[in-house]
């Protein structure tokens, strides 16, 4: 009895933390980010310095110190095949580096006479200091918190005896983000990358034993709630998606550790720590090859999906995350919920018939249907905004009313149009309320 009202009192204590946080980022507060250390910001410089010259330099750069100053080629074959997660340092990455050091400081206590308990405490608070330099060396990202938050409750409530509900770990670390850093309760990478592991840790519990079954199927239902993000980021979902992730992750997971060595090393040795990125860039070229190569086939399989008003993206997420948490009547009804909620976001196959690439920009642009006269036009696989002359108006103009739209809702493109251009846009009929978006 004491231990459920306990676990009662804990879960009404995290509802009133995210209610409070919430209130205050509404509020209050404009901040989402620590600052790092002068001393980790050198560091980041010699690793940057370190790996400039190496292959996949784009990939190693954004694991090693959350850079992520992608090429527009390398951004939108991250995109369309669904891997972006991958250079976003999260629980995936975090969990290798604890498991890493866990042996490590494990191993360097083996032969020291003191009780287990003494010594789990002793690795507990080790733990936290290189989490600590391992949040700031990686850029000190809102979901890079998260998931070491959780990781620490995790062994915090082994060290105490108890063997914790993952679930409920998980929403313990959610209320200490939301509380340690300003704005983060409304960050959308933020919620999003929770979902995901809290996708992640329903599912796993119940999939086969298979570990490739399993991995396509994370990776399935993962790219399915990441649905929201995808018609912002590119317009498209694609199909093949999960099985990229089925061939990519496996090699990115076995340069991590490379790559969190060299993270380590680098205060004390920077010959060492290039001899680890060296390593890691190895390992990892294969993935930059596997992601490069399978760009073309997942954009073949691309549907087409459009932007939705935001009540639409919070029943998605909300009855998509009741469906995998809740059972019985629950289950059901938030499944179809899901399903009414997930039909808006495929209008434009019913307003046409195939995701329409332009012929004036040579392919290299696409339009998506929301209505009978409106929609949004895309263009991808740029290095470098097209030529913005009055022929660039007229091809545009030509293909927004080829693709039927009479009312062009957003443009996005590789970078920012200067408000000058904007305003050559929008004299054009077609442009007139048009919404410009960068792919920065």
């Amino acid at each position: 009895m004491l231990r459920i009202k306990s676990e009662g009192f804990t879960i009404f204590l995290i509802i009133a933390i995210f209610l409070l946080s919430f209130i205050r980022d509404f509020y209050f507060s404009d901040s989402t980010s620590f600052s790092t250390p002068a001393f980790v910001e050198n560091l980041q410089n010699r690793l940057e310095k370190k790996a400039a010259n190496i292959e996949n330099h784009e990939f190693i750069l954004a694991l090693a110190i959350g850079k992520r100053d992608f090429s527009q080629k390398f951004r939108h074959d991250l995109a369309v095949t669904g891997t972006m997660h991958l250079v976003a340092i999260s629980a995936f990455h975090t969990g290798i580096m604890v498991l890493l050091f866990s042996i490590v400081f494990r191993s360097l206590l083996f032969f020291v006479p003191l009780r287990p308990y003494i010594k789990n405490i002793i690795i507990f608070f080790l733990k936290i200091a290189a989490s600590s330099y391992y949040f700031f060396i990686t850029g000190a990202s809102i979901p890079t918190l998260r998931s070491l938050a959780f990781i620490l409750f995790f062994d915090f409530f082994m060290i105490s005896g108890s063997f914790p509900h993952p679930v409920f770990t998980f929403f313990c670390s959610l209320a200490a983000v939301a509380l340690l850093i300003p704005g983060s309760s409304l960050s959308m990478s933020f919620l999003m990358s929770a979902l995901c592991v809290a996708t992640v840790l329903k599912l796993w519990r119940v999939l086969p034993k298979s570990l490739a079954i399993s991995l396509i199927c994370v990776s399935t239902t993962v790219n399915y709630i990441l649905l929201v993000v995808s018609a912002a980021l590119s317009g498209t979902f694609s199909v093949a998606a999960p099985f990229v992730n089925f061939f990519v992750i496996p090699v990115v997971s076995i340069s991590v550790p490379f790559i969190t060595l060299a993270q380590f090393f680098i205060p004390f040795s920077e010959s060492v720590a290039a001899f680890m990125l060296e390593i890691a860039d190895f390992l990892i070229a294969p993935a930059s090859f596997l992601v490069s190569f399978f760009a073309k086939t997942a954009e073949k399989t691309a549907v087409p999906v459009v932007q939705v008003p935001v009540l639409i993206k919070v029943i998605f997420a909300a009855s998509f995350f009741s469906a995998l948490y809740f059972r019985n009547k629950i289950k059901y009804l938030s499944l179809t919920i899901n399903i009414l909620a997930l039909l808006p976001f495929f209008f434009g196959i019913f307003s046409t018939d195939e995701l329409k690439r332009s012929e004036q920009f040579n392919s290299k642009a696409f339009c998506v249907k929301e209505s009978v006269t409106s929609g949004r036009i895309f263009f991808d696989r740029y290095s470098k905004n097209p030529t913005f002359n009055d022929y660039f108006l007229t091809n545009i103009e030509r293909f927004s009313a080829e693709c039927g739209i009479t009312k062009v809702l957003s443009v996005h493109l590789p970078d920012r149009l200067t408000e000058k251009q904007k305003k050559a846009l929008r004299k054009k009929i077609r442009f007139k309320n048009a919404k410009f978006y960068s792919r920065e």
